[in-house]
């Protein structure tokens, strides 16, 4: 039995925080109902690249789920809306808040009349606040947060990876979601959940800033010796022209690293000032220089080290661990990444194409 058996998620959100969240709803084993304008449908459909005229994120985000076209801004769509929030069990939505009220799916609103219901909105700056009613994608939270200058202070491409839409929406979303249900089952209410990807992106700024939060941060000595600065934690260029990641940064992973290459000299200058870091990086990649990705990799398999090679995607998709820990599930076309949760998500069916399940979904409630 999947965990979340039984229940029912409306998902009225668009485009990727969402989209991501309540596929994990579904690989959880929750019925999940996206409710899309029927002129088009969520704009994920739309995004390139695109395979057969249907956008890759659309195949593989909506997995599993049944879609209802129906327009929100239409008085007929009202009783709809109400005999299918009637008998949900989350609300997942990612409308500015003004918008939301507007069209009565708000999380005040909605729960007024059903008190156990779960809403969350996920937005991009919150419910509150002068930056409420602010549009944005995942570029401004991290901007704004402070996420992309951590990584890039001059950066000369941006982000592929959508930090703040899926760490901080979908995740942030799911994590409370579940905590919410799980209440439920004690106090007998659901909750309104205020999910601002900036807060979200914002948490994740803690560590780098650590300084700033702690009185007398202004008189810290010292990094971490994660940053590139040091040998004993950075990547570095093969003979083949491709890379690996030297993870050395305990002291015992660093000294079987120097005793493996045949440089115990290097012991000693695990840590050292960043002037002299300069010099050991350099010996560093010229040790690496001397072999390929491959060789290296196998000289140092079964040595306590912490090297791996720096993967393009389709290289991860077909690591050996991955492979046989069942990460990649395929089926209906195409191959995913399952969840990160520990049970074995429910198998999906293939994506909706829009309003499939429009007269099946009505045809149940009773509505005509």
């Amino acid at each position: 039995m999947a965990f979340l058996d039984g229940v029912r998620v409306l998902d009225l959100t668009r485009l990727l925080p969402g989209g991501y969240a309540t596929l994990m709803l579904a690989e959880l084993g929750a019925d999940v109902i996206k409710i899309e304008d029927p002129r088009g449908g969520d704009p994920m459909r739309q995004l390139p690249p695109l395979v057969g005229g249907r956008s890759v994120y659309d195949l593989l985000l909506n997995r599993g789920k049944r879609s209802v076209a129906l327009d929100l801004r239409e008085p007929k769509s009202g009783p709809v809306l109400e005999a299918l929030v009637a008998r949900a069990d989350i609300v997942v939505e990612s409308f500015r808040p003004a918008t939301a009220r507007r069209l009565g799916v708000s999380g005040p609103q909605l729960r007024e009349r059903y008190p156990r219901l779960v809403h969350a909105a996920i937005t991009g700056y919150g419910q509150t606040g002068p930056y409420a009613e602010r549009p944005g994608h995942d570029l401004n939270y991290v901007a704004v947060t402070g996420v992309l200058a951590a990584d890039r202070p001059h950066p000369a491409h941006l982000p592929k990876m959508f930090m703040a839409d899926v760490g901080g929406g979908a995740m942030s979303a799911v994590v409370a979601i579940i905590a919410a249900l799980f209440g439920r089952t004690t106090t007998g209410q659901g909750a309104s959940l205020d999910l601002s990807m900036q807060d979200a992106a914002l948490f994740w700024v803690m560590l780098p800033g650590a300084a700033d939060l702690i009185e007398g941060g202004a008189a810290v000595v010292g990094e971490l010796p994660t940053f590139g600065d040091h040998a004993c934690y950075n990547v570095y260029e093969t003979r083949d022209g491709r890379q690996v990641a030297l993870g050395a940064m305990e002291a015992k992973f660093w000294t079987t690293f120097c005793d493996a290459v045949g440089r115990p000299d290097l012991r000693s200058r695990h840590l050292t000032g960043l002037e002299d870091q300069v010099a050991v990086i350099r010996d560093v990649r010229e040790i690496f220089r001397a072999r390929t990705q491959a060789d290296w990799l196998a000289f140092f398999e079964g040595l306590d080290v912490c090297l791996s090679p720096v993967n393009t995607a389709t290289q991860a998709f077909a690591d050996p661990n991955i492979e046989a820990r069942g990460t990649m599930v395929q089926g209906q076309g195409l191959r995913a990444v399952r969840s990160p949760f520990g049970q074995a998500p429910v198998p999906l069916g293939a994506a909706p194409v829009l309003g499939q399940d429009t007269a099946d979904v009505l045809r149940a409630l009773g509505v005509k």
